[in-house]
């Protein structure tokens, strides 16, 4: 790493999940967090929905799953995925464009890198909170940034590996999309062993989850001021008390 302050752009592929055209609210907040937290931009726009042809629905899609939004959100992290296997670098580092990220975004970044270690390790790192899942605080360890998880938090904002990204498209070429990404990212990688690891506490958070936006997947919203307390609620009470889906 030449540069052992700034994102190590020489080790992490990168992207954004967006899309070519709407969501210009969304595409202004991240390019505002990113620049500001010294974190390169680079949003990924292939297969928005007007672009998932039916030859791309037989080669990657279930017949059963037919949510457009959610269909062309789960095309588009693969689609990263096999992006990131064409170069030859180590970690492949994906958000949606809803995310925020936490104060010293880079630096506590580059600490669970260095804890991770071995790149030829076969894990993904969860840097959200995503569903409000943490762990206690009477578990975490001083300087200690990576912890087992027993499941996925959601794919918001996750680092993989080359190994998973290998294991993950080869399933997918097997076994097609047949559900949102976050549940199918979970079920694939239970079946291909792959090292789950929370990031506590979190460096990153869901705008579509805090009450900043509304989902652009999901069915009817709920109000963004309900969302943003409920949200708040569960947070800090979890935060101390831990959570998961599977106590």
């Amino acid at each position: 790493m030449a540069d052992e302050s700034g994102f190590p752009r020489d080790l992490v592929f990168t992207r954004i999940c967006h899309v070519k055209q709407g969501y210009d609210d969304r595409r202004r907040h991240i390019v505002r967090e990113f620049e500001r937290r010294g974190v390169p931009v680079y949003f990924y726009t292939d297969w928005d929905r007007p672009d998932i042809t039916p030859e791309i629905r037989d080669e990657l899609i279930a017949p059963t799953f037919t949510h457009p939004a959610a269909v062309s959100l789960a095309l588009k992290h693969v689609g990263i995925w096999r992006d990131f296997l064409e170069t030859d670098l180590p970690y492949c580092l994906v958000f949606e464009d809803d995310v925020f990220l936490a104060r010293g975004f880079v630096t506590k970044f580059r600490q669970g890198l260095a804890e991770l270690g071995d790149p030829a390790r076969k894990a993904v790192i969860y840097l959200g909170n995503g569903s409000n899942y943490y762990t206690p605080s009477w578990k975490l360890r001083r300087g200690q940034r990576l912890y087992p998880a027993l499941h996925a938090r959601c794919a918001d904002s996750y680092l993989i590996t080359r190994p998973v990204a290998e294991a993950r498209c080869a399933w997918i070429a097997r076994n097609k999309i047949s559900t949102g990404i976050d549940h199918q990212i979970e079920r694939m990688d239970e079946e291909l062993g792959v090292e789950m690891l929370w990031f506590e506490r979190p460096i990153a958070e869901q705008g579509s989850e805090n009450g900043t936006f509304h989902t652009s997947v999901a069915g009817k919203p709920h109000p963004l001021l309900y969302k943003k307390l409920q949200w708040n609620w569960k947070k800090y009470t979890r935060m101390i008390f831990g959570h998961n889906a599977r106590s």
